[in-house]
């Protein structure tokens, strides 16, 4: 667990993390590390910030967290990849506990929200195996299924909309 880091994306290690690519076969299920950099300059109101997960000082992955509601106390994992190259040895699974101690130790959130295509049955399968609940929610902009993690609180799917 020592050897999992998670550092912002800066000038000393975007080149990294843009290298990481999906397998072809999962492409259609997340958007590029480069398209979510760009996301995270542009996209001002939700405050996106990304983060390389390293793996013995090797960039293995990506993720990034924004569009956090104080009030309800939420935030979003919108991306989280596993490069092609390290998928199948144990890295997402590992890397999943750490995200979550990093998002509540480093946000006031009692709950992480993400969505994933209806057709990604092994990403969902994935965040179900790691505690992150089906809301039975649909993302109306994405067409995706809601998950989320509640740490403590009433949670995503008691909330009034």
């Amino acid at each position: 667990m020592e050897d999992l880091k998670i550092y912002p994306v800066d000038s000393s290690n975007w080149r990294q993390v843009v290298s990481l690519k999906m397998d072809e076969s999962q492409e259609s299920f997340i958007e590029s590390n480069e398209i979510s950099l760009l996301e995270s300059i542009y996209d001002t109101e939700n405050q996106w910030t990304c983060y390389g997960l390293f793996f013995k000082d090797e960039a293995v992955g990506f993720m990034m967290i924004g569009a956090e509601n104080k009030e309800e106390q939420y935030i979003w994992l919108d991306r989280f990849m596993i490069d092609r190259a390290y998928q199948g040895k144990g890295l997402g699974s590992a890397f999943i506990p750490v995200v979550k101690n990093f998002i509540f130790n480093h946000y006031d959130v009692n709950e992480i929200v993400l969505s994933v295509t209806k057709d990604n049955l092994h990403g969902k399968a994935f965040y179900e195996k790691h505690g992150f609940k089906n809301t039975g929610l649909i993302d109306p902009e994405f067409d995706e299924e809601i998950f989320t993690y509640e740490k403590k609180g009433e949670g995503y799917l008691n909330r009034s909309r």
